[in-house]
């Protein structure tokens, strides 16, 4: 009999995006403009129309994409639709590496902490 290879669910995929928006945050905040991704994000249903003119009362762009991430947390395909958002905008690609690149960490870490329940 072979040993069970851990995999992740859906719920931990979704946790694991979560924790790379909050890992990413202050990184995040800096760099996203949050207006670039409303039409985007409103378009898939992740905002609504109350909630772009609740991010947009936020009085710096920092505050504006601090309110955005929260938003996006909420959302289990909320990381997804701002990374084909970015990506459709063409304009900061280097944080689709960046949050990518922490996704697959934190995915790892958590196969890892699977792998380690299952021997």
């Amino acid at each position: 009999m072979e040993p069970t290879v851990p995999s992740l669910t859906e719920e931990d995929l979704t946790e694991v995006k979560k924790d790379a928006l909050e890992n990413l945050r202050v990184y995040l905040c800096e760099k996203i403009i949050a207006e670039r991704h409303f039409d985007h994000l409103r378009a898939k249903k992740i905002l609504s129309r109350e909630d772009t003119e609740e991010i947009s009362c936020r009085t710096s762009s920092r505050k504006r994409a601090g309110k955005l991430l929260d938003y996006l947390q909420e959302n289990p395909k909320g990381l997804d639709t701002l990374v084909e958002s970015i990506r459709r905008e063409k304009t900061q690609n280097f944080l689709i590496q960046k949050i990518t690149d922490e996704v697959l960490r934190l995915r790892n870490i958590k196969l890892e902490y699977l792998k380690g329940k299952y021997i």
